[in-house]
């Protein structure tokens, strides 16, 4: 289709940034003219149909996407980690990219045929008649094919920022569980040696004090200070007492604390 029919009501009138539109979706398609406005509405189609006609033409032609398989549905149920979500970011924007290409290839046909109409309905006999000549040029300038354009471009990239937002706020959401949760894990009591020493250099200062100290209220301060439960302790703290080689362990930590005060993190 290189020329759609405009009559003066129907004519699509330029549309202009409004403040009030800021944070919503300023999309929306203009009502189509009112019954009674013409004398025979149905004998001139109105643009905003023909313009909901192209776009489902366009989708059924440039937007079609393959079925997922199996694999892929089961991948989709699992939960989301940072990684997961990076992957969909990435193809997404992969997507929009392709998207874009389609959309540009589709609009550059468009105009190709239309040149080619443009070309074939020049009638050489115009050449002697400036106001034919006016107007041929003057309809050679498609403004309202162009707004089209745009607004299935400004479209195209609105859909895409909203998922591209909605992906990044749960990246950060799922980033920020896992901080919450490797802190809290971290700050947990270790139960065994191997767990000990994959602690941070604070926490196992905080261990070694509280299994090296004789002194019971400095235990059950440290306790509640750091949330530890007495269940939890309990295991480490056995091994402690049967186990001479980590006892030494802890002892030379606790001797580094008196070389160099600045280790002191209590």
């Amino acid at each position: 289709m290189a020329h759609m029919w405009f009559s003066g009501e129907d004519f699509p009138k330029t549309r202009l940034p409004s403040s009030r539109y800021e944070g919503l979706n300023g999309f929306r398609l203009p009502d189509p003219p009112k019954p009674g406005s013409r004398s025979d509405p149905s004998a001139e189609p109105s643009w905003a149909a023909l313009d909901a006609h192209h776009t489902a033409q366009y989708i059924l032609t440039q937007k079609d996407r393959p079925i997922p398989t199996l694999e892929q549905m089961r991948e989709e149920l699992k939960p989301d980690t940072p990684e997961t979500i990076k992957k969909r970011i990435t193809d997404l924007k992969a997507q929009h990219l392709s998207d874009l290409e389609r959309m540009y290839l589709c609009h550059s046909e468009e105009y190709r045929d239309d040149a080619r109409d443009m070309r074939r309905a020049f009638n050489e006999a115009m050449e002697g008649d400036d106001d034919l000549l006016k107007h041929y040029e003057e309809s050679r300038r498609y403004i309202p094919q162009q707004m089209r354009w745009q607004d299935e471009l400004e479209r195209l990239r609105h859909a895409h920022l909203e998922q591209l937002i909605v992906l990044y706020q749960e990246l950060k959401q799922v980033k920020s569980r896992e901080e919450e949760e490797r802190k809290r894990r971290e700050a947990d009591f270790p139960t065994s040696i191997e767990d000990y020493h994959s602690k941070s250099a604070d926490v196992k200062m905080r261990v070694a004090r509280f299994l090296h100290t004789t002194d019971e209220t400095l235990q059950e301060k440290m306790l509640s200070e750091f949330g530890w439960a007495s269940r939890q302790v309990k295991p480490l703290q056995n091994i402690y007492r049967k186990n001479d080689a980590f006892k030494a362990e802890i002892v030379l930590k606790m001797m580094e604390v008196v070389k160099d005060p600045r280790q002191r993190v209590f």
